[in-house]
């Protein structure tokens, strides 16, 4: 046990807690050696407030991961050919719009590059060549060209013999991400689709441990080298991360990866969507250090929530986003995100959305979410500045996103029976949906995909 003393835990060997905040976090580190089980956890604050919080701490054998299981399984590919058989309009639309996309292209080239910057057309490069990939892995899983696999596996080939060192310039968090997000679906649809008649994948073993090193080296352990404790890192690339820790742990069977991302994940959930339920103020984003958490790092005009009211009449329940007052668009880059790495552990059995944080059912916290944010688009007088639905005390950005909310959709209505109107309204004037950053084709993958 640990017994932390102190009006601030002075003794846990943590950064001291905030001043001015109720909140204090703490990382319990496991060594390998633990056996496999489950542990209670209890945390007793000796303040006035005499908090208490009890949880079950679980260690788990290594993962047998479900393949192919990034963002989509077997059963959901199978789905995806038989509704274009079928002929579905809505489905069949966005089957060409991929196919006829540049990405699409059965003359793709890549464009490898030894070194990569977010700021200039190497960054670029990295991140559309990743989009390709995935489209060709796709239109391979839907057609049985074998020309499309072929050339997912050259661009794939490509990048992991060329690049050797670490991404650079100001965005390299998010391209790590953005990318990381992307390259494990292509990799898996090919790895375990696309087989000789022995059952052999044709893409190589030693082709395929490139890749997975690549992914390795400069997503996962990039980030988790160069981490950061402090600042207002907005809640999508952080949401980014954790899908792309989620898939690539699946496509190199390492559960400590996927574990992280899962933990990722949950912890942005109530950082990024407040619910009244909550408490008073939102949950601050796991990866600040104790003594940075403030009611000026989080709350004020310049923090991490920028400011926002939330005692809003509009807010109603809940689904404020930390990015709402920024613009829209980027908290639909965060909500696709959190969709994202939501579907792949769903598919290896980690149904986030059944889960409960902070008194809120996940389904619920995203069901708010992306009612309250995607009625900024369906309703224009909501986003001026003297609107009562207005949070923010200025005029809403919409901004812009490629990512409509397909994925939530699908889980939360066709699979839970959730309504979402105002969701739903929104992406019906969208379909189907187009390709970029990590946002890709979520029409075609996920439109009533059971």
């Amino acid at each position: 046990s640990l017994h932390c003393t102190g009006t601030r835990g002075d003794n846990c060997k943590n950064e001291y807690g905030s001043d001015d905040l109720p909140i204090f976090t703490l990382n319990v580190n496991i060594p390998s050696s633990a056996k496999i089980g489950s542990y209670d956890i209890k945390i007793q604050s000796n303040l006035k407030n005499n908090i208490f919080q009890s949880f079950k701490l679980q260690v788990v054998e290594p993962i047998q991961f479900t393949h192919p299981g990034v963002l989509l399984n077997t059963k959901m590919l199978t789905n995806i050919k038989n509704t274009l058989i079928e002929r579905d309009p809505i489905r069949y639309k966005a089957f060409l719009s991929a196919k006829n996309s540049k990405y699409g292209n059965l003359h793709y080239q890549p464009h490898p590059h030894s070194s990569v910057n977010s700021d200039n057309d190497t960054g670029v490069d990295y991140r559309e060549d990743a989009i390709a990939a995935y489209t060709q892995a796709l239109l391979w899983g839907i057609t049985e060209d074998s020309h499309y696999a072929d050339n997912a596996i050259a661009i794939m080939n490509a990048w992991s013999q060329a690049l050797n060192s670490n991404l650079q310039g100001a965005n390299r968090f998010n391209l790590a991400a953005w990318s990381g997000d992307v390259w494990p679906r292509a990799a898996e649809i090919i790895r375990y689709t696309y087989l000789k008649a022995n059952g052999v994948s044709v893409w190589s073993s030693s082709d395929i441990d490139n890749f997975s090193q690549m992914l390795k080296k400069y997503t996962v352990d990039f980030i988790n080298n160069q981490y950061f404790t402090s600042g207002n890192y907005g809640g999508n690339l952080l949401s980014s991360q954790a899908a792309a820790f989620i898939n690539i742990g699946i496509f190199n069977n390492d559960t400590e990866t996927f574990l992280n991302g899962l933990d990722r994940l949950r912890k942005m959930l109530p950082a990024y969507i407040y619910m009244k339920k909550d408490g008073v103020i939102p949950m601050p984003p796991y990866f600040w250090r104790n003594s940075y958490i403030s009611s000026t790092s989080l709350l004020s005009s310049a923090g991490y929530w920028r400011g926002q009211n939330f005692n809003s009449p509009s807010i109603g329940e809940g689904g404020l986003s930390q990015e709402t007052c920024r613009d829209i668009g980027h908290v639909l880059w965060g909500l696709s995100a959190l969709a994202n790495g939501m579907e792949s552990a769903r598919i290896q059995g980690y149904n986030l959305s059944k889960e409960e944080t902070l008194g809120t059912l996940n389904a619920l916290r995203l069901k708010y979410a992306s009612e309250y944010n995607t009625n900024f688009y369906n309703d224009g007088s909501a986003i001026q500045p003297d609107s009562a639905n207005n949070p923010c005390g200025k005029k809403i950005d919409l901004g812009s996103s490629v990512g409509k909310g397909e994925l939530i959709l699908n889980e939360l209505t066709n699979r839970r029976q959730l309504a979402l109107p105002n969701t739903e309204l929104f992406i019906q004037s969208s379909r189907p949906t187009g390709a970029s950053y990590f946002m890709i084709w979520e029409t075609l993958t996920h439109y009533q995909n059971p």
